[in-house]
C-alpha cells in the first residue's frame, strides 16, 4: 500500500477509512450567539471507541477534551462539516490541533453516493441536509448516525464507475492526502489521475449526453469548477430519471447549475453538435414527447409558419411569451414541450398558475393519457395525506410540471418546496385572468409578478409564458404591462387571434315563455343530427340553470347543472358525467368550462346574453375542440339585455355602501 498518503499508513491497517483513526464531531450552536453549547467526539480505531460528550459548562475545557481526543486520529468527519463546525471550532479557537488534520464531509459526499435520490437512502433520518434525530439537540447520536452515513457512502460509491470515480477524486482532490483524496484513492486503489487523464474521462462521461462545444470549454477549465463539476457529473449518471440536485448544493455551488445550462441547455447552433440538432429542435421534441411529426398548421405566424410551433421554440430559447392562440389549437404543448424538455436536461420545474381546479386536474389527464406522470396539481380540494404526497413529489424531484392556483403562492408548504426545486419557467394559463379577475376579484394574480421577481432576487427571471384563447387589446396590454413593472420580462407577442373555421354562429330570436322550449328544440335536433357528443347549456343565474336542466330532463334529455354554489364533490360528479359521455347535456353558468378537455362538444348554446363578447367567445369556443363542425346558438330577448344590465349593477358598490365600510373602519381604529 506504499501508493497510499504517509499519514494513512500505520501497522494493521488497510488505508480503509473505516478502520483508520476517525474523529467523528459534532457542535450544538445558539442561533442567538452562535456560541457552542454542546459537542460530542467519537474517536474510533478498529474496535476501539472513545467519546468526549460535553453540555454547558466552560467552553475551553471541554474543546481542550475535544482536541486530545483527536491525538488518536487520523481525519475529522462530520455532517456538513466543512460549512458549519469547522468554522464555529475556528471562530472559539483558532489554534486547535483537531483543525489541522484532513476532513471528510458526509454531507458534501452525500449527492455523489447517491445521486438518484439526494435526499439519501435512509429517508427516516436524514432530509434536506440534515440528520433527523430520535433526540432532540443530541450531538452524540448525531455524530453516530454521521459514522452509519458514511459506512454507507463508502459502499455505494464503491459500486460506481471506475471513470465516474477517476473523475471525481480529481474535482475533489485539493491536495495530495487531503480527506477526499483518502476517501477516493482507497476506493479506487491508486492515486488522483493526472489533469490530462481526467479531461480524457471526463469527456467520455459527457460524451452524448451534453453540447460538443460547450464540453470542451468547460472540461478544459475542470479543475476551476471542483465540486461543482463533480456534482453535475453525478446528476449526468442519473439523467432522466427523478433526480434534482439537493437545494443547499446550487446554494452553496450556484456554478452547478449554471455549468448544467451551459452543457445541456444552451444550443451551440452548430451543424456539427450532435446533442444540439437533437435535443433543441421544437419539432424533435414534438416527437419525442407526444409522438406528433408536426405541430399544428393553424393559426399560422407573420411567416407562414405554425404559430404553435414559433412559441414552442421561442420559450424554448429562453424568451418570455404571450401567445393568443383559440380554443381547441393546442395552447397546452405550448408549455408541456418546453417543460418537459427543460426538465429532461436539467431536471428543472415548470410552475403553471391555472385559475380552476378541473382545469387543473384536466392538464394531468391529459398528460398522463399521453404516459407522461410527472404533472403535479396542488389545490384546496386535496386531502391532507394528497398534499403531502404531491408536495413530495415535487420536493423529491418526481415532478416536472407543478400546477396550482395563484393563491398557493402564499401557501407556506408550496413556497418551502419551490424552494427546493430549480423553475425552468413560469407559465400562466388563461393568462387573461390576470386583467380580468386580478383587480378585484382574485387579487392573488397581481401578486404572481411579485413572487417570480423577489424569488429570483438579485438572480435571472426564467422565462414567463402567459397563454389565453382570447384577449382584447386593453387586456392584452394590461398583461404585458404587467410583467415590465413588476418583473423587469418583456413579452413577446405572438397572436393567433380567435377565429374558429368550424363553428358556426347563429342568434335566435325567442320570448322568457318561449325560451325553455326553443332550447329545448336546438338541442334535440343538433344532437340527433350529430349522433354523438354533448351540449352545454349557459344560463345568468344559479336558479335557471337547475330550472333549465330540469325541464330538458322531462323531455327524456340526460342532463346535469353546474354553478359555483355546488359543493365540489358534487361539481366533480357533474363534470366527469357529462365529460364521459353519461350526461348529454350541461347546463351551467359561467364557472363551468374553461380547459374543460372534452373535445366533441357539438353544441354551446346561450340561453341567457353573456356579460360581455369577451365571455361569449371564451364560451362559445368550447364548442369543436376536436376541429369537427360544431354550433354556437344565442337565444335572444330584450328582457336579457335589462337582466345584464341589472346583474352588472348589482355587483357594484353603491356610495352608501362604501361610506357604511369607512365608517365601520374608522370604529376599529378607534378601538384600537
Amino acid at each position: 500500500m506504499n501508493w497510499l498518503p504517509t499519514f494513512l499508513r500505520r501497522d494493521g491497517d488497510s488505508g480503509d477509512p473505516l478502520r483508520l483513526g476517525c474523529l467523528s464531531l459534532d457542535l450544538e450552536v445558539s442561533p442567538r450567539d452562535q456560541r457552542i453549547y454542546a459537542l460530542a467526539g467519537i474517536l474510533r480505531r478498529a474496535d476501539e471507541e472513545r467519546v468526549v460528550h460535553r453540555r454547558g459548562g466552560r467552553l475551553h475545557d471541554a474543546l481542550a477534551e475535544l482536541d486530545e481526543l483527536a491525538q488518536g486520529a487520523d481525519y475529522v468527519l462530520g455532517h456538513n462539516l466543512v460549512h458549519f463546525d469547522i468554522p464555529h471550532l475556528r471562530a472559539a479557537n483558532p489554534d486547535l490541533d483537531l483543525l489541522k488534520l484532513p476532513v471528510v464531509d458526509t454531507l458534501m459526499l452525500n449527492p455523489l453516493a447517491f445521486p438518484q435520490n439526494p435526499y439519501h437512502y435512509l429517508v427516516k433520518h436524514y432530509q434536506d441536509g440534515q440528520l433527523r434525530r430520535g433526540r432532540i439537540n443530541d450531538p452524540e447520536l448525531d455524530a453516530r448516525l454521521t459514522l452509519e452515513v458514511f459506512e454507507n457512502q463508502l459502499v455505494a460509491l464503491g459500486d460506481k464507475a471506475d471513470d465516474l470515480l477517476a473523475a471525481w477524486h480529481r474535482l475533489t482532490t485539493v491536495k495530495e492526502g487531503d480527506g477526499y483524496d483518502m476517501v477516493f484513492s482507497f476506493l479506487r486503489q491508486r492515486r488522483s489521475p493526472s489533469d490530462i487523464a481526467a479531461m480524457r474521462v471526463m469527456s467520455g462521461l459527457l460524451d452524448g449526453q451534453a453540447c460538443s462545444i460547450a464540453m470542451v470549454d468547460v472540461v478544459s477549465k475542470a479543475t476551476n469548477h471542483g465540486w461543482s463539476l463533480a456534482y453535475v457529473l453525478a446528476w449526468l449518471s442519473v439523467a432522466g430519471g427523478n433526480s434534482v440536485m439537493p437545494p443547499w448544493v446550487t446554494h452553496q455551488f450556484p456554478d452547478t447549475g449554471e455549468l448544467l445550462r451551459r452543457l445541456r441547455d444552451t444550443p451551440c447552433h452548430r451543424s456539427a453538435c450532435d446533442w444540439c440538432v437533437e435535443r433543441h429542435d421544437s419539432r424533435k421534441e414534438l416527437k419525442r414527447w407526444f409522438g406528433f411529426d408536426e405541430y399544428r398548421p393553424e393559426p399560422q405566424g407573420a411567416e407562414g409558419v405554425s404559430l404553435q410551433q414559433s412559441v414552442v421554440a421561442s420559450v424554448m430559447r429562453d424568451r418570455s411569451v404571450v401567445a393568443i392562440l383559440p380554443t381547441g389549437t393546442g395552447k397546452s404543448v405550448c408549455y408541456q414541450v418546453p417543460a418537459l424538455s427543460r426538465y429532461d436536461k436539467t431536471g428543472a420545474l415548470t410552475v403553471v398558475i391555472s385559475p380552476l381546479v378541473a382545469l387543473m386536474a384536466d392538464q394531468v389527464t391529459g398528460l398522463e393519457k399521453q404516459g407522461i406522470s410527472s404533472a403535479v396539481t396542488i389545490n384546496g380540494l386535496l386531502s391532507l395525506p394528497e398534499r403531502a404526497d404531491a408536495l413530495d413529489r415535487v420536493r423529491l424531484g418526481d415532478a416536472s410540471i407543478l400546477i396550482i392556483a395563484p393563491e398557493q403562492l402564499r401557501s407556506v408548504s408550496v413556497r418551502r418546496v419551490l424552494d427546493q426545486r430549480q423553475i425552468g419557467y413560469w407559465v400562466l394559463d388563461e393568462a387573461h385572468c390576470l386583467s380580468k379577475w386580478g383587480h378585484d376579484f382574485r387579487p392573488d394574480y397581481k401578486y404572481i409578478g411579485r413572487f417570480i421577481r423577489e424569488r429570483a432576487g438579485a438572480g435571472v427571471v426564467p422565462p414567463v409564458l402567459c397563454l389565453t384563447a382570447t384577449a382584447k387589446p386593453e387586456v392584452l396590454t394590461d398583461i404585458v404591462e404587467h410583467f415590465a413593472e413588476e418583473v423587469g420580462v418583456n413579452l413577446a407577442v405572438f397572436d393567433g387571434g380567435s377565429f374558429r373555421p368550424n363553428l358556426e354562429f347563429a342568434v335566435v330570436k325567442t320570448s322568457d315563455g318561449e325560451k325553455f322550449e326553443h332550447v329545448y328544440q336546438v338541442v334535440s335536433a343538433d344532437l340527433l343530427q350529430a349522433g354523438a357528443g354533448g351540449a352545454i347549456v349557459y344560463c345568468s343565474t344559479r336558479r335557471r340553470t337547475e330550472e333549465m336542466a330540469a325541464f330538458l330532463e322531462e323531455k327524456g334529455v340526460k342532463s346535469g347543472y353546474y354553478h359555483g354554489g355546488l359543493s365540489p364533490e358534487v361539481k366533480k360528479e357533474m363534470q366527469q358525467g357529462f365529460i364521459q359521455g353519461e350526461l348529454q347535456v350541461i347546463v351551467a353558468t359561467n364557472a363551468f368550462g374553461m380547459g374543460i378537455d372534452k373535445p366533441d362538444v357539438r353544441l354551446v348554446v346561450h340561453a341567457d346574453i353573456p356579460g360581455s363578447l369577451e365571455n361569449y367567445l371564451q364560451e362559445s369556443g368550447r364548442a369543436g375542440r376536436d376541429r369537427a363542425v360544431a354550433r354556437c346558438i344565442l337565444m335572444y330577448t330584450s328582457e336579457d339585455v335589462d337582466r345584464q344590465f341589472g346583474l352588472s349593477a348589482s355587483s357594484r358598490l353603491t356610495r352608501r355602501e362604501i361610506q357604511a365600510v369607512l365608517k365601520g373602519l374608522r370604529n376599529i381604529d378607534r378601538r384600537k
